[in-house]
């Protein structure tokens, strides 16, 4: 049958296969279920289902081929059953067979069933066929099975490069790194998937030095070679020795690109993030998910609004799918913009949303202040049957805390445990003093800080510093202070916040007292930093910084407009 028939011709053909009584004929009908169940993009497959059963007797390669679709539509329950139905007619699974069920199994990890086609293959005699056992090996690692893996590849009478490979995949796939590489070291032939193995084994668990040893010693270095040792490196947040990497290596993909991407913005050079992102399209570079979601994600921290809406509307451009991941990230980056409603507009174009969609709506109101909305989504996403997760109840404590709704903020923290099995971390304990600080409850805030399960850090003693500052509890914001200090003994942020209690009160002999101590230690206050988007790029400017190459002008233009303020305020008068 031609491949390029379409749908619409191929069902002409089958009607027309049932007008001359020939719809049991097995040739016609094995080259229409095959048609129809091997589609590219899997989109017949229910058809093919359909045809399949008005067959009387299918054949083992109708069978086959249904299995086959299933599999390669996604429907791995479905290739399962196929395969049951097969032999509940009593027919015997050729080498044809064994590989795609064995594949659904590992899918869906259908350890049992997998189990039982183990037998099969036994009793049937295909131990000796290379393609069944390394499937079936596979089958047993993914599924969790190490132990039975092993003895499937121990017991094989033959191995390919590829059963080792399939092996060492496995080993690493437990984190293993030493059975896989006294695997590597006994095995006669390795390929470039051999090498690249052991390089991301290694370069996954931190070993940066081994995977080196290695990737200098490869006698092939392809470009999958490269950009396991860019990820190692962004891994550990050594985005340096990834950009060397990335700036000497002979070719480069759409991985190198969203690796490199991902890890600046990983470590928080966001800006470094969004030129590369310029760059790879410049290079003419299809972005990736990873790629989009990076350059997203450093625009919400950059608060970069115009570079994210034309990131946005290069997504749209290039039609690229707003799925839950991309949704989310474009979600959170208006959120943080200031411009929520674009983000809700950007939910509502998710298909299948998932709870981490619901919590980017439901952080992004409560980011925004409007409370109400977060704590609205947050029944309309319970209504869907979604289970919140722990960031889901960060959002809405927030909602509460800055909605004064401290009855309702308590009963949404005791019911993380009690109903939804969540174990509240110190960021929920600390929206809880937020919440009960805000109120004017700074007993309760300060027995909570004091009775939890955790140390408390210094946003959280910061929240209730403030708290005590806001309600003029002078008392509990000096014993509070004064663990801060004890925390963070050289940040000169909380020495200036000190000396303003001893001003605020009139005790300017304590202020003396601890300006000179600052002094003393060689303590400052951390200096202002600022940031300015320009239809070019994001600039960030700190307070006596002159990293800028325009730092000169710029100063220099800072001064004029001083002046100019300075001469309106004096014309004024």
């Amino acid at each position: 049958m031609a491949p390029s028939l379409s749908l619409k011709e191929a069902q002409k053909l089958h009607a027309h296969l049932l007008k001359v009584a020939m719809d049991q004929h097995p040739r016609a009908v094995s080259e229409l279920v095959e048609f129809f169940a091997l589609s590219p993009s899997g989109c017949f497959f229910q058809y093919a289902c359909q045809l399949f059963g008005r067959i009387t007797h299918p054949n083992l390669f109708i069978y086959n081929t249904m299995i086959r679709g299933a599999v390669t539509s996604g429907c791995h329950h479905e290739a399962i059953r196929m395969y049951r139905a097969m032999r509940d007619e009593g027919m015997v699974p050729n080498n044809f067979t064994f590989p795609f069920v064995l594949n659904a199994c590992e899918h869906v990890s259908a350890i049992k069933q997998g189990e039982e086609v183990h037998g099969v293959i036994l009793r049937c005699g295909f131990q000796s066929i290379l393609s069944v056992m390394t499937t079936l090996l596979n089958m047993y690692s993914r599924c969790g099975q190490i132990g039975n893996a092993v003895k499937v590849f121990d017991e094989m009478p033959q191995r390919d490069v590829v059963s080792w490979n399939s092996m060492i995949a496995g080993y690493l796939r437990h984190g293993d790194i030493i059975s896989a590489q006294n695997c590597f070291d006994r095995m006669g032939e390795r390929s470039s998937v051999s090498w690249n193995s052991m390089v991301s084994g290694y370069a996954n668990l931190g070993e940066i030095e081994k995977a080196e040893q290695l990737f200098e010693t490869m006698p092939m270095r392809d470009v999958v070679s490269w950009n396991s040792m860019i990820g190692a490196y962004c891994h550990l947040g050594d985005v340096e020795g990834a950009r060397r990497l990335f700036d000497t290596m002979p070719e480069r993909d759409t991985v190198t690109w969203s690796s490199l991407i991902n890890g600046y913005t990983q470590v928080g050079r966001f800006n470094d993030a969004l030129i590369l992102f310029r760059r790879m399209q410049l290079a003419d570079v299809m972005p990736s998910e990873v790629a989009v979601v990076g350059a997203l994600s450093a625009c919400a921290n950059l608060g970069a609004l115009d570079v994210g809406r034309w990131v946005h509307d290069y997504i749209e451009k290039q039609k690229l799918a707003i799925n839950n991941n991309v949704g989310t990230a474009l979600i959170d980056m208006y959120a943080k913009c200031g411009s929520v409603d674009m983000g809700l507009s950007v939910f509502h174009l998710i298909k299948n949303k998932d709870v981490v969609a619901w919590t980017a709506m439901i952080v992004g109101f409560a980011l925004n202040g409007r409370s109400q909305d977060a704590l609205e989504f947050f029944d309309r996403m319970l209504n869907e049957k979604l289970k919140p997760d722990a960031v889901t109840f960060l959002g809405v404590l927030n909602a509460c805390s800055h909605a004064g709704l401290v009855t309702q903020g308590q009963q949404y923290f005791t019911s993380m445990r009690n109903e939804y099995g969540i174990t509240p971390k110190i960021e929920h304990y600390s929206c809880m003093v937020d919440l009960l600080g805000r109120a004017g409850l700074l007993g309760e805030a300060e027995m909570l800080v004091f009775s939890m399960p955790y140390e408390p850090d210094a946003v959280m003693l910061g929240s209730l510093f403030f708290a005590c500052r806001m309600h003029g509890n002078s008392e509990l914001g000096t014993r509070v202070l004064d663990r801060l200090l004890k925390m963070e003994p050289q940040n000169g942020g909380n020495y200036i916040l000190l000396s303003n209690i001893y001003a605020t009160s009139g005790r300017w002999h304590a202020v003396a007292a601890v300006r000179k101590l600052m002094k003393e230690k060689g303590i400052k206050r951390d200096p202002g930093c600022s940031s300015i988007e320009t239809s070019s790029g994001v600039y960030e400017f700190v307070a006596g910084d002159f990293s800028h190459p325009q730092s000169k002008e710029i100063y220099e233009m800072l001064d004029l407009v001083a002046r100019q303020q300075k001469l309106t305020v004096y014309m004024s008068n």
